[in-house]
Formats: C-alpha cells, structure tokens, sequence
C-alpha cells in the first residue's frame, strides 16, 4: 500500500466516522470546513499550475503522470490531461497487471457517461480481486466516470443472502 493509499484509506475512515456523528450541525459544520479548505487548496494548485505551464510546461505533463499528483489534480477536477488520456493510461496499467497474471481486459465502450470493459480471466476466484482492481484503477484515474459495466466477472453474493426476487419467483410457484 502506498502513502497515497493509506491516506485515502483514512481520509474514508474520517468521513465514515464524521457521517455517523449524530448532532447534525456538528456534522454540517466539519462537512463546511473541509469544502473550504478543499476549495483553497483547489486554487492554490489551479494557480500553481497556470504558473508552471507559463514557464515550464513540459513539467506539467510530468505532474499529470505522477501517481500521488494526478490524484490530488484528479481530485479537484483540475488534472491537465483529459477523460481520453487518463483513461488509457488507467487501461494500460490494467492490461500490464493482468497480461502478467493470464488475463485481459477489453474496452468495449469508453466515455465519461459509461464505460463497459470485457474481462478474460480463468483463474478460479479470480473474478471479485479483478473487479476491485479494475475497478479502483478506473475510479482513480477518472472519478467522474457515470457507471462502470465489467463483462466476463460473476457477482458474487455473500454466503446466505437469497435475493428477494428469488425468494418471491419461489413464492409463486
């Protein structure tokens, strides 16, 4: 796990923790004050940015190529390189990291709105760990990504849980 992992990991645990306070001004208060200071730090790094593509731009593509750096751009929606671009980058990670382990992994449909990938993979229980993959390099590299479909994976159920709409098609026979 990285630095950058952990700290999400923890910045989940915050706010999970800050959801569940149960005095709602409280609660309102903390959602505030960390917009706010999300929305500095939104402008300080737009301004930053707008400063290094004037007078070193090839250094911009190098802070979009940075794995702790293109999420905190990500992030604040202020990333210099588009959908498209962080997209394949996202996908290339994904087809290494599978080419290496016997699978694969095919973009059927790619857009902001939708993507729909195929995965190919014959290792048993393979298909739940691939998806979280999948699933955390799209996400990661495209937050604002509306649904992601992922062919080729069984959704696995917990151990017990019965649909509902099973428990009634049983009912009706």
């Amino acid at each position: 796990m990285t630095t950058a992992d952990g700290r999400i990991s923890q910045l989940d645990e915050l706010f999970d923790k800050l959801d569940a306070l149960p005095d709602r001004a409280a609660r309102a208060l903390a959602v505030d004050l960390v917009q706010v200071v999300m929305n500095l730090h939104a402008d300080a790094l737009e301004r930053a940015l707008d400063i290094i593509t004037a007078s070193a731009p090839e250094v911009v593509a190098e802070l979009g190529a940075d794995e702790l750096v293109s999420r905190v751009l990500v992030l604040h929606a202020i990333h210099p390189d588009d959908f498209e671009k962080r997209f394949a980058r996202a996908i290339d990670k994904l087809e290494r990291f599978f080419d290496s382990r016997g699978a694969g992994i095919q973009v059927l449909e790619a857009a902001p709105e939708l993507i729909r990938l195929r995965f190919n993979g014959s290792r048993p229980g393979s298909g739940p760990a691939a998806r979280k993959s999948i699933e955390d390099a799209i996400y990661e590299a495209a937050p604002e990504v509306g649904e992601l479909i992922v062919e080729g994976i069984e959704v696995q159920q917990e151990p017990g849980f019965v649909p509902l709409a099973s428990l009634l098609a049983a009912q009706q026979v």
